[in-house]
């Protein structure tokens, strides 16, 4: 069970009965901004948040929890595959892959990030850490108060707990391999 297993069965049970982030974060008595960071497989939700949820969403709490049955000790993603995965900030354009969706028990979930050209996001936090692999194109990497520029070849592994964010300063597309590794 992955932290993005259960973000996304949150967000598809939440979206399936009509509910809008902030009538299901008042109904379950959490921040709007919680249940974002949760939706967003930016943090991994406590036990007693996961029932609260549940409560909120008229829901047994293993409806959260539940994983495609599966075995496979290995996810193939082709060249051009992975799975379109919506998060948030939508008006950054910004486009995940996901590369391992179907996996079980993954310690990291790793994207393609396409950036369209001078693509920006407000600036978020990730209970976890962070590796990112630049592919192709320019980004300026924001993190705290400081900028890292990227370029084809760079990497960077950071904190995610520092507020950051990724801009692109080009007139091209840029792509990042991104690995997130959530704290549980």
């Amino acid at each position: 069970m992955g932290t993005m297993d259960i973000a996304l069965n949150i967000k598809k049970i939440r979206e399936s009965k009509g509910m809008t982030l902030d009538t299901l974060a008042k109904k379950a008595d959490v921040t709007k901004g919680c249940l974002s960071q949760v939706e967003n497989f930016r943090t991994m939700p406590s036990v007693t948040l996961l029932y609260k949820l549940a409560e909120a969403l008229e829901v047994e709490p293993a409806a959260l929890l539940a994983v495609p049955e599966n075995n496979c000790r290995y996810i193939f993603t082709p060249k051009g595959g992975g799975e379109v995965i919506e998060r948030e900030h939508p008006e950054s354009h910004f486009v995940y892959h996901a590369l391992a969706k179907g996996k079980n028990s993954k310690a990291m979930e790793p994207f393609l990030l396409d950036l369209p050209p001078r693509a920006s996001r407000k600036s978020v936090v990730t209970n976890g850490e962070e590796f990112i692999y630049m592919l192709c194109g320019e980004v300026d990497f924001h993190l705290g108060n400081e900028a890292v520029s990227m370029r084809p070849g760079d990497s960077l592994y950071f904190d995610g707990e520092i507020p950051h964010y990724p801009e692109n300063t080009g007139d091209f597309p840029a792509q990042l391999l991104v690995i997130y590794s959530i704290n549980q």
